[in-house]
């Protein structure tokens, strides 16, 4: 029969259940039979676990055992559901106080008690009970002192410690005991019993390790069907993965999580599920008592009742001063604060990994038979056969989650493995070039794994082994991959393939955009070009990508085909034969704008550009068909002063010549024919140099002349609007 919907829902919110007992007792002996099975664990990737208890319950009282860093988030979130006709009425667990503040509110002998001779010394008055050794006997009284009696040994001329605990009886009798022959001592003070008790588990820090118990007190029927779930502190869980490459087959990816269970219980057939991704979570200290500073309105000033006045000989005024002072200074200083002490914390969280194994020997063959080999099987099929069945996924909002399909067993401070994946996905083996790590022109690729994630799951950060032609042949790291996503997994470096880059970049102008006080203002197409030159040394074809990062405002010019496009680079690809080279050009385009001078080169294409679109003012294109008239003139002018330069160079270097041969000519006699001769064309040679400088002279002032009647006109017109 389906129980009613308000018995199925007897939920049960801590905050407004939760009462703490005192820590005098305990809430809830460890009794295990009060506890119910976890039947489902939930691990997520920010530190905590969710767990499920499910079960049937013979009485009203459900414990729960945690450890002291797990009970604030056990208040934060439990849940106890009673599917059958109870309900829940309470939950205790022992109350936590700072260890500072219990030293506080215990009394100074029980703090400063340390051995049985401060306890002796400290516990002066209490009542305890003395049981002795041999004819010592016991004793019942109160602990008048105890004192070293010390004697001195004849045989070794030294003094002996000689302990002695005296004892004041109910009939008054004091009875002295060697404290050696004390076997036990057994204090019937409750309060100071107590205390001591206390100052221990403080001075040994015991709440950061020994387990709390909490008790779920329930009404109603005898037996309960309960379901309890909340979560607590767990390690992430880890993953790691296998990749094995085939000829002619799709990779093949395995996948594992590394599981620890540090709960503090064993795991029994439960079902586990791991989480990938990271839902907020945080810490909050709901179990230590929070305590609100008041202000102190206590009178600090003395009342006194008035009393008359009397006169002491030889007291003086100043006397009674100074007491007055004297007696305020002692009280303050018998009223300052008490020093906290600081609270250490230790967690340690210890993992044991057991493994067995058992190897059968395989039974000798028949002799009169010839063994017949095993077929060969490829590695990644014998992987993907041998390898358990991988999770089931569900997506879940921001959250993915694989389900493991078997019951999972993980004894307490132990790890396990879990497969998740197990597929062959899209990819391909490629070399992957990276110019931006290299910082040079020259580099070698990564071998590399194109990679589709098409398993239908995220793929959580994590180490990656990868396989081919049957062996290792490197490792990866894979980082978070969501599903449908492709990424580059690298895992090895290739030798054999030589990258070589070259860059250059250029101009082109696009069109005038205005000319103000002379000045034109134009959008060019800046045009930078990165050239790869791949060398591949394999005898095999292989497939290259290349990283490039991607540039704002900038976009590539005739993308190739097969770029994979990420949310920061390009990877381009390229196909290079066995033993071959090729190149790879690409060309990053923005547009930008220009300011030119009318005299420079580029102003030329400019205007010619803006007359032949036709849309150019009558008064406007007047003055600029007149500008582009003397840019051609003294476009003539430069070519005629460049080849005239060029000639008066030869002529110069010619009669450099000739100077030089005349002075070796003059030092000897017997050359007078031709040292004439060279006079003669020493003179032909001045003469052609004067006037191809003359000349020089009048291209450069009609340059100037021209350069200036060009700017002239250039300011006299306005196209566009200044900024």
């Amino acid at each position: 029969m389906i129980p009613k919907l308000a018995s199925l829902l007897s939920l049960l919110i801590f905050p407004l259940l939760l009462a703490c007992a005192s820590t005098s007792e305990p809430v809830l002996p460890g009794s295990p039979s009060a506890e119910i099975p976890i039947r489902r664990v939930v691990l997520y990737q920010n530190g905590v676990g969710y767990f499920e208890r499910r079960g049937k319950l013979d009485g009203n009282v459900f414990a729960l055992q945690a450890r002291p860093s797990q009970i604030n988030d056990l208040l934060k979130s439990l849940t106890v559901i009673d599917l059958s006709k109870g309900r829940a009425v309470s939950v205790s667990l022992p109350l936590e106080q700072r260890g500072d503040r219990v030293l506080s509110e215990l009394p100074q002998q029980v703090r400063d008690a340390s051995g049985i001779l401060d306890v002796l010394t400290v516990f002066r008055g209490a009542r305890v009970e003395v049981v002795g050794r041999g004819q010592w006997g016991n004793v019942t009284g109160r602990v008048v002192g105890v004192e070293d009696l010390r004697q001195k040994d004849s045989d070794k001329e030294e003094v002996v410690p000689d302990w002695r605990l005296t004892i004041k009886t109910a009939d008054g009798d004091l009875v002295v005991y060697p404290v050696t022959a004390i076997e036990r001592i057994t204090i019937q003070d409750r309060t100071l019993s107590v205390g001591l008790e206390q100052s221990l588990d403080v001075s040994l820090n015991e709440g950061d390790w020994k387990p709390v118990w909490l008790s779920v007190r329930l009404a109603g029927e005898e037996i309960h069907d309960l379901m309890a779930s909340y979560i607590v502190e767990m390690p992430r869980w880890k993953p790691a993965y296998r990749m094995v490459l085939g000829k002619g087959k799709q990779p093949l990816l395995q996948g594992w999580a590394v599981v620890d269970n540090v709960s503090g219980e064993d795991w029994v057939d439960v079902q586990l599920s791991l989480v990938a991704g990271t839902p907020m979570s945080f810490v909050y200290d709901l179990h230590s008592p929070q305590y609100t500073s008041r202000l102190d309105l206590t009178p600090r000033a003395v009342q006194r009742a008035i009393a008359p006045p009397r006169d002491e000989p030889g007291i003086t005024e100043k006397d009674r001063v100074q007491r007055s002072y004297a007696g305020k200074r002692r009280a303050s200083e018998a009223s300052g604060p008490v020093s906290e002490t600081k609270k250490a914390e230790l967690t340690r969280v210890e993992a044991d990994e057991e493994a067995e194994g058992e190897w059968d020997e395989p039974s000798e063959p028949e002799p009169e038979f010839e063994p017949k080999p095993p077929a060969p099987v490829s590695l990644d099929d014998a992987l993907q056969a041998e390898a358990p069945r991988e999770a089931k996924t569900q997506k879940m909002g921001a959250l993915f989650r694989y389900d493991i399909q078997d019951p999972v067993t993980i004894p307490d401070r132990s790890s396990t493995l879990v497969a998740i994946v197990n597929q062959r996905v899209n990819g391909e083996e490629v070399a992957y070039f990276r110019p931006e790590l290299t910082g040079g022109m020259t580099s070698n690729p990564y071998r590399a794994v194109r990679l589709r994630n098409d398993t239908g799951s995220t793929l959580e950060t994590g180490p990656i082994a990868v396989y081919s032609d049957g062996t290792f042949v490197g490792e990866g790291f894979l980082e978070r991959m969501e599903a449908g996503t492709t990424s580059m997994l690298t895992f090895a470096i290739d030798t054999h393939v030589v990258l070589e880059t070259a860059q250059g970049a250029r101009d082109e102008s696009l069109r005038l955009l205005k000319i103000i006080d002379g000045q034109l203002v134009s959008e060019v197409l800046r045009v930078e070009t990165i050239t790869y030159a791949i060398d591949n040394r394999h005898d095999r074809a292989i497939t290259a990508f290349v990283k490039t990062p991607k540039r704002t405002d900038w976009k590539l010019k005739s993308q190739p085909e097969g770029t994979v496009v990420t949310s920061d680079a390009l990877l381009v690809p390229i196909r290079v034969r066995g033993k071959s080279k090729a190149k790879l050009d690409l060309e990053w385009t923005k547009r930008m704008e220009r300011s030119v001078e009318v005299d420079s080169t580029s102003s030329t294409t400019l205007l010619k550009l803006y007359l032949s679109a036709g849309k150019a003012p009558p008064r406007i294109a007047k003055v600029i068909k007149e500008v582009l008239d003397l840019k051609r003139q003294v476009n003539d002018l430069n070519d005629e002063s460049r080849r005239l330069n060029q000639q008066h160079g030869r002529l110069s270097a010619d009669q450099d010549r000739v100077r030089k041969n005349l002075n070796l000519l003059r030092k000897t006699k017997g050359n007078a024919a031709l040292q004439a001769e060279l006079t003669r064309k020493l003179a032909r040679l001045e003469s052609e140099l004067g006037k191809l400088s003359g000349r020089l002279v009048e291209i450069s002032e009609s340059t100037a002349e021209l350069t200036t009647r060009m700017k002239v006109l250039i300011r006299s017109i306005t196209l566009g609007k200044s900024e």
